[in-house]
């Protein structure tokens, strides 16, 4: 049986040492990786560089990116393994909308 598709925010901050070009790169990469489970991104947004509330991996300062996805539930659990995977995602928050 087949899961229905949820709507899910994803915000990501990455690490600040990565260029605009890799950064690009990463995020089209976690891309791809939400439209090989069957996914979708169906918005995306660069928020720049702030400041995080907390030191990460020594980082105090991280590049955000927000992305509107659709996925079934069931592949939340391994896109959340593979941000945490990612050495250039510092932190990530995906959120049921």
């Amino acid at each position: 049986m087949a899961e229905r598709k949820r709507k899910y925010e994803l915000i990501m901050a990455l690490s600040p040492v990565s260029t605009e070009a890799e950064a690009t790169v990463i995020v089209d990469g976690i891309a791809d990786v939400i439209t090989s489970s069957g996914g979708e991104v169906t918005g995306r947004e660069e928020w720049g560089v702030k400041r995080l509330s907390y030191l990460v991996n020594n980082f105090q300062e991280g590049s955000y990116y927000k992305a509107d996805i659709s996925m079934d539930s069931s592949d939340v659990k391994e896109l959340a393994r593979t941000l945490n995977a990612n050495q250039d995602v510092l932190v990530h928050l995906i959120s049921k909308v």
